[in-house]
């Protein structure tokens, strides 16, 4: 990874366990390894995630985001399934005969009719 990615993370996952770890000690909790981890995760999701979306609008970035395949994998995993998903829900589901017999008619005022 690169490090105009590695840095912006590090410092997003600082604050973010820094937050969590405050937010602990403030309700007597004992705080969660697994949390942490994820938190540094999640905030190079995040970092990644933000680069990706303006690259197409600013050249520069992406020519520094040469290193991040693996988010790209995920975007493109991530957007198959919502969209399969809304596809299933969106065309199959809401024209089956259970769901159309289910749906019920109300007027103005929200009453059965």
């Amino acid at each position: 990874m690169d490090k105009t990615i590695l840095i912006p993370s590090t410092i997003l996952a600082v604050v973010m366990i820094a937050v969590y770890l405050f937010r602990c000690y403030k309700h007597g909790i004992e705080p969660n390894h697994a949390i942490i981890v994820s938190s540094v995760l999640n905030a190079s999701g995040i970092i990644c995630g933000i680069a990706l979306a303006i690259s197409p609008f600013f050249p520069s970035v992406k020519e520094l985001i040469g290193g991040i395949d693996i988010y790209i994998i995920i975007g493109g995993i991530a957007v198959l399934f919502v969209s399969t998903q809304a596809i299933s829900k969106d065309v199959f589901k809401s024209t089956s005969k259970d769901t159309a017999n289910k749906s019920i008619k109300r007027d103005a005022f929200g009453a059965p009719y």
